[in-house]
């Protein structure tokens, strides 16, 4: 097996497969892959025809490597399994790993967008846009701001905004580019406005240093801030808190999630037995040891089996926030082209805010493009 992460979570995985051994027989061997190679590491393996039995992927990478017949289609192989396994994991996970009915790995973990705020200074986080609007412009009174620190300035910052106000990258069949609609500009207008009228830092502002001075007591972040600001700042303990995204227009509170896949190679010779293995790690007991390990080196996946929640070590009120806003979030689209696209999807965004350029227009040549990417590549 290939991780695809730290090699602390390696010797986790390594220790947790011993049980599976006694059980099966089947030795198992978890090697560390950086995040930073891996992807051309994979590349290579499949043109080499050297791969691994089983490997944890980005979040929509199966659809990419499967196109290449480089992976099982669990869908096909195993469905009565895989269909369980849906039934018991965050369902907004799906949309960025099955692709025309063929699901080429199953969910690992995932990472989430969640609001963090100084309760002292913000008794009551904002609800919706305009409440966060409004609250922007009583903090830029007493010269204070908020922090988009995960997705500033790019696509993934743009994302929740672009779902709450209802739109969509892709059509829900995912054959055409759906940035050129009304809701895909109203939400790029606002993300606009939080940086050029409410003063969202244009540059990489640390949430903990942020914080700790309360000049942004504000902040849209991954969940495994939760870890870095216990941990950090330790002055802050009972002054800090996490809430839902604000509702925009269609009254939905859509964040926006990663995390990794894990698949299986179609040419491995131990596909059964991988399957096994897999099904192994997506037990609620397994993946409860997995999440304890990594709060150990502050690697803060969350689990993607809603039932290994029930006993997850975490303050009540913070596992009720991850629980709510992990319903109501999605991923990345599955969608053949779409990751040679996001470059031009920030492009635009970063026009858009930092000269003034049309969003309506921006998105239009965006859409376009992103419909020509996927039809090329489609026909290879």
């Amino acid at each position: 097996m290939w991780l695809i992460g730290s090699e602390a979570q390696a010797r986790t995985i390594n220790k947790l497969a011993k049980v599976f051994t006694a059980r099966t027989g089947t030795q198992v061997q978890c090697e560390a892959v950086a995040w930073g190679e891996a992807h051309s590491k994979y590349l290579t393996a499949v043109a080499g025809g050297v791969q691994p039995d089983i490997g944890t992927l980005g979040l929509t990478w199966g659809a990419e490597f499967g196109r290449l017949g480089a992976l099982v289609d669990l869908r096909q192989a195993f469905p009565e399994e895989v269909t369980a396994v849906q039934g018991e994991t965050f369902p907004g996970l799906w949309g960025s790993i099955e692709q025309d009915g063929h699901a080429y790995g199953v969910p690992f973990d995932l990472t989430l967008q969640v609001l963090y705020y100084r309760t002292d200074l913000i008794p009551r986080p904002p609800q919706t846009w305009g409440e966060l609007a409004q609250l922007l412009e009583r903090l830029g009174q007493e010269h204070r701001r908020m922090i988009i620190d995960w997705g500033n300035l790019s696509w993934i910052g743009y994302a929740p905004f672009l779902w709450q106000a209802g739109g969509d990258f892709y059509t829900e069949a995912k054959t055409h580019a759906t940035l050129d609609t009304p809701q895909a500009v109203k939400a790029i207008e606002f993300f606009r406005d939080l940086y050029t009228r409410y003063g969202v830092p244009k540059t990489a502002i640390p949430i903990e240093q942020g914080m700790r001075t309360g000049e942004f007591p504000l902040a849209i972040s991954g969940n495994w801030k939760i870890v870095s600001l216990t941990v950090g700042v330790p002055e802050l303990a009972g002054r800090w808190t996490i809430g839902l995204l604000p509702a925009g227009p269609t009254g939905r509170r859509t964040a926006f999630l990663g995390g990794r896949i894990v698949g299986v190679f179609a040419k491995s010779p131990h596909q059964q037995e991988a399957w096994q293995f897999i099904r192994y790690l997506f037990d609620p007991a397994v993946q409860l040891e997995l999440y304890k390990s990594a709060l150990e080196t502050q690697d803060a996946y969350l689990p993607p089996n809603m039932t290994t929640w029930n006993q997850l070590p975490m303050e009540p009120a913070l596992k009720t926030v991850l629980q709510q806003q992990a319903q109501e979030a999605k991923g990345p689209p599955a969608v053949v082209g779409w990751n040679e696209s996001t470059h031009l999807l920030e492009t635009a965004i970063q026009r858009v805010i930092f000269r003034g350029a049309d969003p309506k227009a921006e998105l239009a040549q965006v859409s376009d493009a992103m419909d020509r990417e996927r039809e090329t590549l489609a026909r290879r």
